[in-house]
């Protein structure tokens, strides 16, 4: 049974994903940084999973089903943050509702279909989008940081869907989009 690789996110809305790839690329040019760059601009919900290829219209069944049964919701982005030594991040607000989201889909990707986040076991939820990780040296994580702690950020949008991530074998892809409900 061949297994594809997956995650599920939330993307940003064009404009700040623009700003984020920006971000990305700046990384890219002074900080000797490409890895950010294998997926676009994203929250993840769902860490990377294996799934049957064979059963992916089962998972997006899943999936559709599940957005169909969420609100869209306002997503703050609140300046720059990091996991040292290799990770600088946006920082994103978790509000009540992003937290249900994801807690949500846990619970779900647990109990319906079997799948549990075993890389990151309990760690709480951290909400971020990521532009620059895994190949940031050391010595240019902090200068990096030194650049990106101090710099102001803030955007805000209202999310519109949860989008599914299908690694090529080379970087990940967008494979579908599903639209949350709307507030009547």
């Amino acid at each position: 049974m061949a297994q594809s690789l997956f995650f599920v996110a939330l993307l940003l809305s064009p404009d700040l994903g623009a700003i984020a790839s920006g971000w990305q690329h700046y990384c890219v040019e002074r900080f000797q940084t490409k890895k950010a760059l294998n997926s676009p601009p994203h929250i993840t919900l769902q860490p990377p999973f294996q799934f049957p290829a064979e059963d992916i219209d089962h998972l997006e069944n899943f999936l559709q089903t599940f957005a169909q049964m969420q609100m869209g919701f306002s997503i703050q982005l609140t300046g720059f943050n990091c996991f040292a030594p290799r990770v600088i991040y946006i920082e994103v607000q978790l509000t009540p509702q992003l937290q249900d989201c994801q807690s949500q889909l846990k619970t779900a990707f647990g109990t319906q279909l079997n799948i549990q986040n075993q890389r990151y076991g309990d760690h709480p939820f951290c909400p971020h989008v990521t532009i620059a990780f895994k190949d940031l040296s050391r010595a240019n994580f902090d200068r990096a940081w030194a650049f990106f702690r101090e710099r102001p950020l803030n955007h805000r949008f209202t999310t519109g869907g949860l989008s599914l991530l299908q690694h090529n074998g080379r970087h990940w892809q967008v494979r579908a989009n599903f639209s949350l409900r709307h507030p009547a």
